[in-house]
């Protein structure tokens, strides 16, 4: 980035001190007009851009378009591999959105935290006219989201920038973080405003999508450091815009893969209206543990045979069954792979289940989880009509298999369809061994490896960690080097 800076900013602890005592005076929404502040010795007369701006791609930002700033070095870096940040002139802030009805009404889903974006702030001071004039201030918010860019046009000299503070601003906070739990136990009080997929960045159309889709129990903060990577990677960062799949983790998995297919779709349709984007077209899905099974779903096609795995009869002989709920169950249950996936990246995945859904103690944790309201009906009405109509496979399960958990023990018959139907993409595997190597034998500690070995995978990499390894450098060294090779990076 190249700005004109007539001279030296002032000092980055007093620029961050002088921005906070601003918003203390004044609210950033009101920052569109010169601004008086009375110091202890003298006047400021502080002066903003007050262009509208649309796109998160410009140089510069209005500051009133922001709720609060937040001095990047405010925010904590919680365990990345690799801070992305520099010093220089200016200092960095994570510029933040936090309405977030005006949020979703820009956008097809956004968390409810906010959005936070990169930002230096350069304060370049004049010289008041006459003593008693006030001294005028310029403040200007330039877009550091590529560093590699931010320079002075005339002095050349390096702005400063923290891209990693507004990452963990966007991914790791308690928001994020709450519905993992939340999610998986009462997946029907989630489903409306805690299901899509969202970004950091906006899109570029030339860019290819790289979507990460977590587990059960879990939420997008656990792909932080992938995501931090292909930020901190000039040559990823100018091909890839990441994006994260949150959804309540307790819904059946192919009501969950029908959300984020409808949700891949409706990302398009806004960002990419005309369907014109190369990028969008070769797009890459990362999934991990019971995310990689909403992946699977997505480039596959099992005709009639997933809904023969819950049915065995066509959804019109389905007594109970009104014209909306018939097209609901159908969506999620027949379905075409979707085109503009390209490859696929499985993370610890139970491609033929896991047998601790099958103890005891996990069977009656399971009974916690409140199914929606129309998945709980469909078991209830199903279970006092007629028996005849089900898959008899179901009937070994509460609430007939219907609960995220129940889908992943080997004896449900959903893994018996996905193993019959051919990927429609190249895939990879990363599986753990917890640093215990024992061949077909090993496990990361939920999954063992005999369920998450794919024979038909293009490369499996094994790391020396249990089920929860995506943010080990291992891993995400792994998913850059799958980025780069879909690229064409060498």
């Amino acid at each position: 980035m190249r700005v004109e800076a007539e001279k030296d900013s002032f000092p980055t602890a007093l620029t961050e001190k002088f921005m906070l005592e601003l918003q203390v005076k004044v609210h950033p929404h009101d920052w569109k007009k010169p601004i008086r502040i009375q110091g202890k010795a003298r006047i400021w007369e502080v002066s903003f851009n007050v262009q509208t701006m649309d796109e998160q791609g410009n140089p510069e930002w209005a500051p009133s378009l922001f709720d609060r700033l937040i001095p990047a070095s405010f925010v904590k870096h919680n365990g990345y591999e690799g801070i992305i940040k520099g010093d220089g002139a200016g200092a960095p802030f994570v510029l933040a959105f936090e309405d977030i009805e005006e949020l979703r009404g820009q956008r097809a889903f956004r968390p409810s935290n906010g959005l936070y974006v990169a930002g230096t702030v350069l304060l370049d001071f004049g010289k008041a006219k006459a003593t008693a004039d006030p001294t005028p201030v310029r403040c200007r918010i330039l877009n550091t989201f590529s560093p590699q860019k931010a320079k002075h046009e005339k002095s050349r000299l390096d702005l400063a920038y923290n891209v990693t503070a507004v990452v963990e601003m966007n991914l790791d906070n308690p928001y994020i973080r709450k519905n993992g739990l939340a999610g998986l136990l009462r997946p029907g009080d989630r489903i409306e405003n805690d299901t899509g997929l969202f970004g950091i960045t906006a899109f570029h159309p030339k860019k290819t999508p790289v979507v990460f889709i977590h587990g059960l129990d879990s939420a997008p903060h656990i792909w932080r450091n992938a995501v931090n990577e292909i930020y901190r990677d000039p040559e990823l960062n100018e091909r890839y815009v990441p994006l994260l799949f949150m959804y309540p983790s307790g819904l059946p998995v192919p009501a969950a893969a029908e959300r984020l297919r409808k949700s891949i779709q409706q990302y398009r349709d806004l960002w990419d209206p005309k369907h014109g984007s190369k990028g969008f077209d070769n797009m890459i899905l990362v999934g991990h543990s019971m995310g990689g099974l909403l992946t699977r779903l997505q480039v596959i096609d099992p005709g009639d045979e997933m809904w023969k795995a819950f049915f065995l009869v066509p959804p019109s002989e389905l007594p109970w069954l009104s014209d909306e709920d018939q097209k609901h169950l159908e969506s999620s249950l027949k379905f075409k792979p979707l085109p503009c996936v390209k490859r696929a990246v499985f993370v610890a995945v139970p491609h033929k289940g896991s047998r601790v859904a099958d103890k005891g103690i996990v069977r009656l944790a399971v009974r916690l989880i409140r199914l929606p309201v129309e998945t709980a009906s469909y078991a209830a009405q199903a279970l006092t009509d007629d028996l005849s109509l089900l898959n008899p496979a179901l009937l070994r399960f509460h609430s007939l298999g219907l609960r995220s958990v129940d889908m992943l023990s080997p004896e449900h018959p959903f893994f018996d369809v996905i193993s019959r139907c051919a990927l429609t993409t190249p895939c990879h595997s990363i599986i753990g061994d917890r640093g215990k190597p024992k061949g077909e034998n090993s496990t990361d500690g939920i999954v063992p490896y005999w369920s998450s070995h794919l024979p038909m995978a293009a490369s499996e990499k094994v790391v020396p960690f249990g089920h929860s390894c995506t943010l080990k450098s291992q891993t995400v060294n792994e998913i850059t080097r799958i980025l780069r090779l879909h690229a064409g990076i060498r």
